[in-house]
């Protein structure tokens, strides 16, 4: 979190916690190393507390008791399973490694690398395609 649970409301506190929880989840999900997912399964279960002792208490729906909740702020850091927010070196590292599965355009691909220009070689049992960066999602 870039500012200290003190500088930040009770409020505000809440909706960061929220998005830092489903960016854990996140992470939990592209890391390969078994000490990174448990790693982040741990920051998750953290923020969950927080998160479900901050909406009990103050009678309030969350990402965690509410789906719709959820999807608006899932909706607020991801563009069709692409992440809004930006990745760090290792994210970018483990998110683009090659043989993940990603889809485009409703079609299910292996990547086989970023290309120098940041476009992605996508494989298919036919072809290999170069798309955009943003054309193409991690499959989770």
């Amino acid at each position: 979190m870039s500012n200290s649970k003190r500088n930040l409301s009770v409020v505000q506190y809440f909706e960061q916690i929220q998005k830092e929880y489903i960016i854990a989840k996140f992470r939990s999900k592209i890391y390969f190393n078994p000490r990174d997912k448990a790693y982040y399964k741990r920051v998750m279960r953290y923020k969950s507390e927080k998160i479900n002792e901050i909406a009990q208490r103050n009678t309030l729906k969350s990402i965690l008791n509410d789906e719709s909740k959820y999807e608006e702020y899932r909706g607020k850091l991801f563009n069709f399973g692409s992440p809004l927010f930006k990745l760090t070196e290792e994210d970018e590292r483990n998110y683009y490694t090659k043989g993940n599965d990603f889809s485009y355009n409703g079609d299910v691909y292996s990547l086989e690398g970023v290309n120098e220009d940041g476009t992605l070689s996508l494989k298919s049992s036919d072809k290999i395609i170069s798309v955009n960066k943003n054309k193409a999602f991690r499959i989770l």
